[in-house]
């Protein structure tokens, strides 16, 4: 394995484990309040408490789930809608591509915030709702990607020979094509998790994520809207945690996904 890749996979086992601990083993409840208002950080409480009294390295632990769970579901249903219209529109050609790819490109020329700023709103605050969302707006680039691999490759003289035979349409994308479009649509849906991961946190700090769900993005909304935050010390223990997690979970997906890319490019050359 690239000797990046273990560093960036190590750093998140080593949170996910921190994490771990924090939502299942930690005495202290996400939701139930447990010391007063603002206590700075503590043997009780390791990062201190929120306003309510709210354990908030308790918090940041179920709010590291929340945000992984929303980015492994909507890459999961990116990589599987985004793949199959992608390698449909390419292989079949004419009507269908047309259609699909107005398909992609439509998504691909919304603006994708505000839209999902009026989507959210008007299906409510869910965990689920949310996912839907962002899961929107995720499957068309991957599928622009795998259109055009799936175009590159089918007339591979391999590939017309199989047709030629009586080959179908399965057995020439089991045999065939997949070993070339599945490292490619690997590396997109992985970057999928870390977008989601952010789109989830923005669509969380404007109150149209799930008020219970304890999202990075929430925790940082509930920051910000604290009367005189800045002029007190309470935000290096309230607003850093989320704000700093977040930026070192998406940063190590990012590049997971940017070395796993540079890795396939050096083997295909």
């Amino acid at each position: 394995m690239n000797r990046r890749i273990k560093v960036y996979t190590t750093i998140l086992v080593i949170l996910t484990i921190i994490f771990l601990y924090g939502k299942y083993l930690y005495p202290q409840s996400a939701t139930i309040p447990s010391g007063a208002s603002l206590e700075p950080p503590s043997r009780e409480h390791i990062l201190g408490t929120d306003d309510l009294g709210l354990d908030i390295f308790a918090q940041l632990s179920r709010g590291y789930f929340t945000s992984i769970f929303i980015g492994i579901i909507s890459a999961t249903i990116s990589f599987l809608v985004g793949g199959l219209l992608g390698v449909l529109s390419g292989y079949v050609g004419g009507g269908i591509d047309f259609f699909i790819s107005f398909l992609i490109n439509l998504f691909l020329s919304m603006p994708q915030i505000p839209i999902m700023i009026v989507i959210g709103a008007f299906l409510g605050q869910s965990l689920w709702n949310i996912v839907f969302v962002v899961s929107l707006f995720s499957w068309s680039y991957i599928a622009k990607i795998i259109r055009a691999k799936t175009i590159q490759i089918k007339n591979n003289e391999y590939i017309l020979l199989s047709r030629s035979y009586g080959g179908s349409f399965f057995y020439i994308f089991k045999n065939h094509m997949f070993q070339e479009i599945f490292p490619i649509l690997l590396i997109n849906s992985i970057a999928v998790i870390g977008r989601a991961i952010v789109q989830e946190s923005s669509l969380a700090f404007l109150g149209l994520s799930d008020p219970l769900s304890k999202s990075w993005g929430l925790m940082i909304q509930r920051v910000i809207n604290f009367n005189g935050i800045y002029f007190t010390r309470f935000w290096t223990w309230w607003l850093l945690p989320p704000l700093l997690s977040l930026m070192i979970v998406i940063y190590c997906i990012r590049m997971i996904s940017r070395e796993i890319e540079n890795i396939i490019t050096l083997e295909s050359d």
